[in-house]
């Protein structure tokens, strides 16, 4: 065997091993407003099918193993580049492997393909929209009547229990959704910076 084809094999076992490790990984946690915004950095390193799957309101089985409960809130998903820029958003259509409700599926549900980079995946309650980009933030409170909280569409009250799987990626972790203003703040921080150091290296 040449160098050569040795150095290709060897790449190929590389990036064959570099596949094998992509992330599935389970979140859970309970809002406690119905305006309340949970956010997901998320990296994947190279091109492929991703999967984005809340199990909240419908239940069933996530894929750590854990059973969720139905009766959480009707999801809204909407994901965007590293740079804030809004990609796609669903609500309730396809559900994947959620279980559907008396009153149709009201679980978040995304399956395709995404280039290799870093995005935000935001979690709200069904109504509580996204403005546009990332920093221009959601709409609030969705707003709907019904005798208990985190209501619906149509009129009934759920917990503020939610379920969400991220898989197939390099990583994803929870973080907390800032105020819209912030956004605009990092990058006039970070070409004050850039600034800064251009000049030193000028003196």
């Amino acid at each position: 065997m040449n160098v050569r084809s040795f150095l290709r094999i060897s790449l190929l076992a590389v990036m064959a091993a570099s596949a094998s490790f992509a992330a599935n990984i389970s979140f859970t946690g309970t809002f406690g407003a119905d305006d309340q915004v949970q956010l997901f950095d998320i990296v994947l390193g190279t091109a492929g099918d991703v999967t984005f799957q809340s199990y909240g309101s419908g239940g069933g089985a996530n894929y750590a193993g854990a059973t969720i409960l139905a009766g959480g809130f009707d999801s809204y998903f909407t994901w965007y580049a590293g740079d804030g820029t809004q990609i796609g958003s669903d609500d309730d259509h396809g559900c994947g492997l959620a279980n559907t409700t008396p009153n149709g599926c009201a679980d978040a549900f995304f399956h395709g393909f995404l280039d290799a980079g870093n995005y935000v995946l935001a979690l709200t309650l069904s109504g509580n929209v996204p403005n546009g980009a990332l920093a221009d933030g959601f709409s609030g409170s969705p707003g709907f009547s019904c005798s208990g909280s985190f209501c619906d569409v149509f009129g009934v009250a759920h917990t503020g229990s939610w379920a969400v799987d991220i898989l197939t990626v390099d990583s994803a972790s929870p973080s907390a959704a800032p105020e819209p203003a912030t956004f605009f703040l990092v990058p006039a921080s970070l070409a004050l910076a850039g600034l800064l150091r251009r000049r030193k290296a000028l003196l």
